[in-house]
């Protein structure tokens, strides 16, 4: 498999979420134009993108549903899904905390943690609110490889290196701060309000024409 640029990474989760529902769907097969009709692309990107993928069954009906799907879980690292902690348990936590599509992958946040005293030792859907004292305790416990952080910006390179200390594989932050992170770490940002403000912008240039 050859090395596969970030802009093909990028659509790569795309295309898996794609391939599920329409396998969820009964969809035995699907086609280079289904897929790109589907996403706004063209016929010709999603070929160019497969090209970069281990061989993929294909018949005249067009590739195979399970075995593109297994074919990216393999890319994608995400066959087996992951354990993940979260720390900030505020209304973007919760919401993340009761979102079912993690589980349904096996992507299991097995713990949560937060400085306020009225959550510790509580239990939120299920799952066990800690101090962040005790974040690297839990994480090797658990075997957490995955950090979620909803924490306020001002805390959260703070928290981001609890746990980096803590061991942890990768980071989704949530906080809208750069964090810094060692290169043994990967970092994933989210950004609400830029991804908002970008909509906003497409809906005015589309007003203007």
């Amino acid at each position: 498999m050859s090395k596969i640029p970030m802009a093909v990474t990028i659509r790569l989760p795309l295309y898996y979420e794609y391939l599920r529902n329409m396998k969820n769907q009964g969809a035995k097969w699907v086609s280079s134009n289904m897929i790109a009709s589907s996403l706004g692309l063209s016929p010709s990107t999603i070929r160019q993108d497969i090209k970069y993928l281990d061989k993929i069954n294909s018949s005249s009906y067009g590739y195979s549903t399970n075995n593109f799907c297994y074919v990216l879980e393999n890319v994608l690292g995400i066959s087996h899904g992951a354990n993940m902690a979260l720390v900030g348990v505020g209304s973007l936590g919760l919401a993340l905390v009761r979102y079912k599509g993690f589980w349904q992958n096996n992507f299991i946040i097995k713990a949560l943690f937060d400085k306020q005293s009225s959550l510790i030792d509580t239990v939120v859907e299920n799952v066990a609110v800690y101090s962040v004292g005790r974040l690297s305790e839990i994480v090797k416990r658990e075997r957490i490889t995955i950090g979620i952080i909803t924490t306020p910006a001002d805390v959260a390179q703070q928290v981001s290196n609890q746990l980096v200390d803590a061991n942890i594989h990768g980071i989704w932050n949530f906080a809208p701060i750069n964090l810094r992170v060692p290169g043994s770490v990967s970092l994933e940002n989210v950004t609400l309000c830029p991804s908002l403000f970008s909509l906003a912008f497409k809906i005015k240039s589309m007003n203007s024409r």
